[in-house]
Order: structure tokens, then sequence, then C-alpha cells
């Protein structure tokens, strides 16, 4: 049976326990591309808030290399989860021009890098959706 990543847009990995408070620079893993596979983060949703997370500034990319985690969206303030009952969607938002971003290869990680600390313990979910195929 063919892998249902392969099919279409699905949740490629969940990480809970995304500390938001860590003391700014820090990275975390959302995900790791399987050896053999290709694949193109698309959105993440953030939920499962353990408190107000509106000081929090995040960004995406590239997890584990040189330089900032900035890759595939850029300081994204979490200022509109104020509440533990709230959940959002995060991903680029093509206008005019598409927007264009480099294909995960195999064992490279898509991760998550606290910029700004929410000033208070506050932990979240990220599901991380997206594409794979056979490369």
């Amino acid at each position: 049976m063919a892998d249902a990543k392969n099919r279409g847009l699905m949740r490629l990995n969940s990480r809970t326990l995304i500390n938001l408070n860590a003391v700014a620079p820090s990275e975390m893993s959302l995900y790791q591309c399987p050896v053999g596979k290709a694949a193109l983060p698309v959105m993440i949703v953030v939920r499962e808030m353990s408190t107000d997370a509106t000081n929090s500034v995040v960004t995406f990319g590239l997890y584990g290399v040189a330089g900032d985690c900035d890759e595939w969206l850029s300081d994204v303030t979490l200022s509109g989860f104020d509440a533990i009952d709230k959940v959002g969607v995060v991903m680029p938002i093509p206008a005019a021009t598409p927007v264009v971003q480099d294909a995960l290869t195999a064992a490279q990680e898509f991760g998550v890098e606290v910029t700004t600390a929410a000033g208070v313990a506050c932990t979240c979910t990220m599901d991380t959706f997206g594409y794979e195929w056979d490369v």
C-alpha cells in the first residue's frame, strides 16, 4: 500500500511540549525528512497552549544548521495566542508572487526557533503539515 503522505497534504509530524519560554535563541526539531524521500512543509498548526504566549516570537526553517532557523518563515509573533483554548495556523501566504521554498531532502530537519521568549512558562504542540514524495 502506498504511503498516504505521497498522496496529499498530510500531517508529517507532531511535536508536543514546545517550550515557548526557552532562552532565546533556542531551536527545536519539528520534522525529519525520511531517507529516500523529499518533503515540503506547507503549514504548522499551533495548539494546546499551556498559557498566554502573546510575547513569544518564533521562526521556522532548517534545524541544526549554522545560522538562524528562518528559511521558511521568520519573525512570527504569537500575539493572538492569549488563552489556552486558542489554535492557529502558521504558513507563508503567497500574494502576486508564489512563495518558493527549498524541499527538504533525506535526513534534513525542519524546526522552530524561539527568538523572543514568552516571558512566562509556556508550552504548546506544533503539528507540521506538508507533502512527501519519493526521490
